[in-house]
């Protein structure tokens, strides 16, 4: 077509010859691009980030240097919003991610002379505001997606610290995360099996959730759960271990235990129909642990 090149100097002027961070990320659009599925979820989140940000001067600094481009901060008071965003950070008033983020543009910044601090001294405070915040976070499962919506700078010694101390503390978040789960779906044995049933199915199928869970009370609380019960709970774990054998793989240490737990109870006891059930579960443990063989 005749105005082919001068439709590719249009869009090259219009988005390439740009920074990345003059443009808002909208996760929702990406995956529309990509599935062409409109997740409503993703839409309203990323709604509620710009309605958060129309009246930006009532927004902690934090929160404006997150949401909006950092030059449109004023000169006159770009200081003290920096400093204001340390003390957030050190007084863990920040998220774990949050955190991550801000020093990604702390370390631009002061590479590009607008922070007048020593980025090893910043380094230390947003180390132990992450200790502070890791302690009412929660984990965070999209790492990747959060990152991306920071447009500048080039990755340094100094973030890949930063992003290991993320990745650790991250993962202890996800443990607790999993400790809390684990808590409430099994406390539903023997007296909420359909609840049980319906929350194992749904939250627990691919994720090693014996492993977040005291082995003993697990035993405890199966030896009360009825005959029919015993017989289900035992199929599901036969059927999970076939559909997501690498993923409970974790798990396996306290399935061990189970079992042995399982067999010495029953070793010494009368036979009853609780007993032969009990006993056919620990056999059935046996075949999930031959995989891991």
């Amino acid at each position: 077509m005749d105005n082919r090149q001068f439709y590719i100097k249009e869009f090259d002027n219009t988005y390439y010859y740009n920074f990345k961070s003059e443009y808002r990320f909208f996760k929702f659009i990406e995956m529309y691009v990509r599935t062409r599925i409109f997740d409503m979820k993703t839409f309203k989140k990323d709604m509620e980030m710009i309605i958060n940000t129309v009246d930006t001067s009532n927004l902690p600094g934090y929160k404006r240097l997150l949401t909006e481009e950092y030059w449109k901060i004023n000169d006159e008071e770009f200081d003290s919003v920096m400093d204001g965003i340390l003390e957030d950070v050190k007084s863990g008033k920040t998220s774990l991610i949050e955190d991550v983020k801000l020093f990604i543009y702390f370390d631009y910044l002061i590479g590009k002379g607008l922070i007048k601090k020593d980025i090893h001294e910043v380094k230390e405070i947003f180390i132990n505001g992450m200790n502070l915040s890791s302690l009412v976070s929660k984990y965070c499962d999209n790492v990747e997606e959060e990152l991306d919506t920071i447009g500048i700078g080039e990755s340094s010694k100094n973030i890949e610290e930063i992003l290991t101390h993320f990745y650790n503390l991250n993962a202890k978040l996800k443990d607790r995360m999993y400790i809390e789960k684990a808590d409430s779906i099994f406390k539903c044995i023997p007296m909420k099996m359909e609840q049980f049933y319906e929350r194992f199915d749904k939250e627990c199928m691919d994720i090693p959730i014996f492993k977040y869970y005291d082995v003993y009370q697990t035993f405890q609380r199966l030896s009360c759960a009825s005959n029919e019960d015993i017989v289900t709970i035992k199929e599901k774990l036969l059927n999970r271990a076939e559909l997501f054998t690498n993923e409970i793989q974790p798990e396996m240490k306290n399935i061990k235990q189970l079992k042995q737990i399982i067999e010495d109870f029953t070793s010494d006891k009368e036979t009853t129909i609780k007993m032969v059930m009990l006993k056919d579960f620990a056999n059935d443990l046996g075949k999930i642990l031959e995989k891991y063989e």
